[in-house]
């Protein structure tokens, strides 16, 4: 038996955190360097950033430890772990929200040691000169991908980097970055000097990766849904044609336009309207009203293809309840079309007609229930009318016990899940009361979902970032299982393909970003 050797610092509890060589070498570099930290999911980010911070706690004693994260479970999560494994007070750790008032939120800054808090608390209070960032020898960024654009992360870095002379950085995350421009610019604005990036194939932590065993499954589309589709391809046609016709579009083929063309378009569109002459605004109008019903006629494609018919139906209520208000032109132009009846006949006819993927669905759920009548599994999908129609068609299979969960916005007739029955939710799973949870993005990050035995996506999902982070649901203790569905001849193979791709692309900018840095 292999006896286990743990970090042995009097800042730590005893025999607490386990001796990973990759661990304690990625600190070292964090020590001196700020740092973005690139590892997978269940590598143990969050140790690295505690043994980083008692590193330079030894250092000097002095300084304080800020940690934020996006949200406000991971936030707590972030607390609980650094306050149960480190030697310190109870007193010496906090959580920063808005619920606390400011005049307290202050006099926690100045007594805490650790202090954990969402973006948006310390930007507020930084902004309104509650207190500064002279005494943080440290400052983690959770879930660093985020820092873009004019995300809170970038205006803390700033005012961090630009006020005090003693600064340490450190950014963590699974998934940076589909190219190398968005990873430039998560380095550039938390000011980043060196990354440390570490793949499943690397020799210092392959022996502590749970492999993932992936499995795709291609599934025909009933001819029914063939016959919707062909309608709205046509009405596609037409309105691609109407553009190009009128110099907007340049193509050799209809069949090569994809959305983000039209969404390109129509940014081009918008701007050319904010110049114009009134004359030509007319034309202009005309022209992003038709690209705007060719956005929605491929959104409507995407959702049959990928999703089934009972969310397009009810996609094309909205539609047309939105042309007889008057809401907007482009739903006008779809309902006005000659093929728009026949299209909401065939729709109402067939909408009994399910997606196959809700059949492949409960097949797998019933073969990873009679395996072991234990395993907790995680089904992921992009829309709330799916995940409810999922969980509707699950609750006819005996030993499955499925709960939905979702973000906190509510929609028409479906009300969102607010933080406390989202923490509910995931007690409830963790425990007996349910099995599987079927959610949307709002459990691919920032929650403490347990690690589950089976992951499975309803649909693909193009974004890399996403995608490694579903999978990163299942494999914590043991051989984990993706399962992804796809119909056979949608956009569900290409975003497939994007993911995969992008995942690959992704590791070796990461690489080349490295060596530049390092030089």
């Amino acid at each position: 038996m292999v006896k286990i050797k743990y970090i042995n610092n009097k800042k730590l509890k005893r025999n607490i955190i386990e001796y990973r060589e990759y661990q304690d070498s990625i600190s070292d570099i964090c020590l001196e360097k700020n740092t973005l930290v690139i590892l997978p999911t269940a590598l143990g980010k969050t140790i690295i950033a505690i043994l980083t911070a008692v590193k330079l706690l030894d250092k000097d004693e002095k300084i304080k430890i800020l940690m934020l994260a996006p949200t406000r479970p991971l936030v707590v999560q972030h607390f609980n772990t650094f306050k149960n494994l480190l030697n310190y007070n109870n007193k010496d750790f906090t959580i920063l929200t808005g619920k606390i008032l400011p005049k307290k939120r202050l006099m926690a800054w100045n007594s805490a040691k650790f202090i954990f808090a969402t973006p948006q608390v310390i930007r507020n209070d930084l902004q309104n000169k509650r207190y500064n960032l002279k005494d943080i020898g440290l400052i983690i960024f959770d879930e660093a991908h985020h820092a873009r654009k004019n995300y809170a992360y970038n205006y803390i870095a700033s005012e961090y980097i630009k006020g005090y002379e003693k600064t340490r950085i450190l950014g963590l995350t699974a998934s940076p970055g589909k190219d190398e421009e968005s990873i430039n610019e998560i380095c550039e604005n938390l000011f980043i000097e060196a990354i440390q990036f570490r793949s499943e194939y690397d020799d210092d932590v392959k022996d502590y990766i749970t492999p993932i065993t992936l499995f795709w499954h291609r599934l025909e589309l009933p001819e029914e849904y063939n016959l919707i589709l062909k309608i709205l391809r046509d009405m596609v046609e037409e309105n691609i044609l109407k553009l190009k016709r009128q110099g907007l579009l340049i193509i050799k083929s209809t069949k090569i336009i994809t959305k983000k063309d039209i969404l390109e378009l129509g940014k081009k569109l918008r701007v050319e309207l904010n110049r114009a002459t009134r004359r030509k605004k007319g034309y202009l109008y005309n022209a992003i009203v038709i690209q705007s019903a060719l956005l929605s006629l491929m959104h409507g494609i995407e959702l049959i293809e990928t999703q089934g018919l009972l969310p397009f139906c009810n996609f094309l209520r909205k539609i047309e309840k939105d042309a007889l208000q008057g809401k907007s032109k482009y739903s006008k132009l779809i309902v006005d079309h000659l093929k728009f009846e026949k299209l909401t006949y065939y729709c109402e006819f067939y909408r009994h007609i399910p997606n196959p993927k809700l059949e492949k669905l409960a097949v797998l759920i019933k073969q990873e229930l009679q395996k072991n009548a234990n395993s907790k599994i995680i089904v992921f999908s992009q829309y709330r009318d799916t995940v409810i129609r999922i969980q509707e068609y699950l609750k006819t299979i005996d030993n499955v016990k499925a709960i939905k969960f979702v973000g906190q916005t509510s929609k028409e007739n479906d009300p969102g899940l607010k933080q406390d029955e989202q923490a509910r939710i995931i007690e409830d799973f963790k425990g007996d009361k349910y099995n599987v949870l079927i959610a949307t993005c709002v459990a691919e990050e920032g929650l403490d979902i347990p690690a589950v035995d089976r992951v499975i996506f309803f649909e693909p999902i193009p974004s890399e970032i996403r995608y490694i982070q579903r999978k990163g649901r299942t494999s914590r203790h043991h051989i984990g299982r993706v399962d992804i569905l796809l119909n056979k001849n949608t956009i569900d193979e290409a975003y497939f393909g994007a993911a995969l791709s992008r995942e690959k692309k992704m590791k070796k900018i990461i690489k080349k970003l490295n060596k530049k840095l390092e030089k």
